[in-house]
């Protein structure tokens, strides 16, 4: 048994059972059962073209917290990927996981700009305020968040949670959301192809930043092609904004700290320039 690394609220483990390995994921406490079993039945569930997730092997109880086994994957993670990729591979990379994200399957939900509006309150009461947290929040608060379409997602689509295996491209780690929709998977993975979040604890290469400049050119161009493609960007930079603020509650280091303010006036200058245009 290995223990693995992880910032879900769970206790992740590597098992090696009469060698064949499996990947257990067990609630780090009574009160994170219940998301750990929406997380669970999410992947069950999971579909989306081209990307493929763990198989589930089984689930239980143990000692009171939820649990369940999954087929380990054995692959490069695609931040590490990003290093070495080859230029011609990243136009067809980013295609395929752009166009395997459930974007024809979105409906718009009327009720979503309440949903994100309390969200955001909800939010506000924990956060210990600076200034670029109070330029974000009201920047949140004013924005219309009613075309945010209801769809399938990862939840947690990082460039840490996809696997290239020689068996396809898979997704770990999915996460349930008080909002699913296509365009938060996409501020996730903005957030590390953009902003640096999956690198943040080291130094990147020259060769590394002009990889992930390529990969948003990509990202960009595909977003742009879709009716209303500039205000779905604008939307999706208004995600990203608020995916960061959700961190500061549970970021106590000052490099962190840092970092999240220094993405934040990234996010909101990029919002500006969007709504220049």
């Amino acid at each position: 048994m290995k223990k693995l690394s992880g910032h879900s609220g769970c206790n992740i483990w590597l098992i090696e059972d009469h060698e064949r390995p499996f990947v257990r994921k067990q609630s780090g406490s009574l009160t994170y059962n219940m998301r750990l079993k929406r997380q669970f039945i999410k992947q069950r569930k999971f579909s989306l073209p081209n990307i493929k997730t763990p198989a589930i092997l089984r689930c239980g109880v143990n000692k009171g917290l939820f649990y369940f086994d999954m087929e380990f994957i054995k692959g490069v993670v695609m931040s590490q990927y990003m290093n070495n990729i080859k230029v011609e591979e990243i136009e067809h990379l980013t295609s395929l996981l752009f166009h395997s994200l459930q974007i024809k399957k979105g409906k718009q939900y009327i009720g979503a700009d309440k949903i994100f509006k309390t969200k955001i309150a909800s939010l506000e009461k924990m956060l210990d305020k600076n200034i670029v947290i109070e330029k974000a929040l009201s920047k949140l608060k004013n924005f219309d968040f009613s075309f945010v379409p209801r769809s399938g997602c990862c939840g947690d689509l990082t460039l840490e949670n996809i696997i290239l295996s020689p068996k396809g491209i898979y997704v770990i780690d999915l996460l349930d959301s008080f909002y699913n929709s296509w365009m938060i998977d996409v501020a996730k993975l903005l957030q590390d192809i953009h902003l640096g979040w999956a690198y943040r604890d080291s130094s990147m290469s020259p060769i590394l930043k002009k990889n992930l400049l390529l990969v948003k050119d990509v990202m960009y161009r595909k977003i742009l092609e879709l009716n209303c493609g500039k205000e779905k960007l604008l939307t999706i930079y208004h995600l990203l904004l608020l995916n960061l603020v959700r961190i500061y509650p549970y970021s106590s280091e000052a490099k962190t700290i840092k970092f999240l303010d220094n993405a934040c006036m990234i996010c909101l200058q990029t919002i500006k320039n969007l709504e220049e245009k």
